[in-house]
């Protein structure tokens, strides 16, 4: 529904095997090549599906945890920061269709639900609005084969940002181009691809709401496209923050990524290891 040391040469195994990915690792790296204490670490249960984040970041040392129903929906993301008990939960129900009709956002896990985010379907349009504060809604516009296209922010003060989608032919992301009445700021985003497998694609094309219904979808570019992005070139009105990234895998004989060494501007930012079962 939505979406829709030596690199490997581009001629894929024929037959590789199918695997699951068991754990995704990530530590990144300060201007002089060492460890800078941020880390990500994704673990997932043996169909694939994500049980556990741990993300260590420049301020907090932080969990989320998943639980899903018989249909591989999520119903429930419980976060704590470390040494604290759960500090929210947000739990997803469903309507007859079984389709995501309403988050509860309980804040001090507690209870009392505080917020809530509701989805609504049009034809080729999912809404999904915030009933907080804020208020603030996403618009996702699909094509007639169910292909996401176009991503509609509006934020509480009537900040307008509209996200334009660009597909190759294999459904890989090419091109995601921001526009917003924020001081009438553009961000574009371009990507280039291996031809291998992404292990984490298949699990977010059957299931993306499980992962993303707020925020910028550039933001998960781990997920979105079938292969591995080797290459993401942010250009944008602000060009202080423009970047390029470059990432250079190891793969198994499956044609799954076992690991990943991320450049910024040609300096090392990141490396990455990948488990599976």
């Amino acid at each position: 529904m939505f979406l829709a040391c030596s690199n490997d040469d581009n001629n894929g195994s024929e037959n590789p095997q199918e695997l699951k990915i068991k754990k995704y690792t990530s530590i990144s790296f300060d201007a002089n090549g060492t460890p800078n204490g941020e880390m990500v670490e994704y673990f997932f249960d043996e169909n694939g599906k994500k049980t556990k984040d741990h993300i260590i970041d420049a301020f907090y040392d932080y969990f989320w945890e998943y639980a899903y129903n018989d249909f591989g929906q999520i119903t429930r993301k419980a976060h704590n920061h470390l040494n604290y008990p759960v500090d929210f939960v947000e739990n997803y129900y469903y309507d007859q269709n079984s389709r995501p009709w309403v988050v509860f956002r309980d804040w001090d896990a507690d209870g009392i639900d505080m917020d809530s985010i509701s989805f609504s379907y049009q034809p080729q349009q999912i809404n999904v609005q915030w009933f907080t504060p804020t208020q603030e809604r996403t618009e996702f516009y699909y094509n007639t084969t169910d292909v996401l296209t176009a991503v509609k922010h509006i934020g509480d003060l009537g900040i307008v940002s509209d996200e334009i989608i660009t597909y190759d032919s294999t459904l890989n992301i090419t091109n995601l181009n921001l526009t917003t009445d924020y001081f009438n700021l553009e961000i574009n985003h371009t990507y280039e691809y291996d031809v291998k497998i992404n292990p984490f694609y298949e699990e977010f094309h059957n299931y993306p709401f499980n992962t993303y219904y707020y925020g910028y979808l550039f933001d998960h570019s781990l997920f979105i496209s079938p292969s591995n992005a080797t290459k993401i070139t942010r250009t944008g009105t602000d060009t202080s923050e423009n970047y390029v990234l470059e990432i250079t895998f190891q793969y198994n004989d499956s044609d799954y990524p076992i690991s990943s060494e991320t450049k910024k501007d040609g300096v090392l930012f990141s490396r990455a290891t990948y488990e599976y079962y």
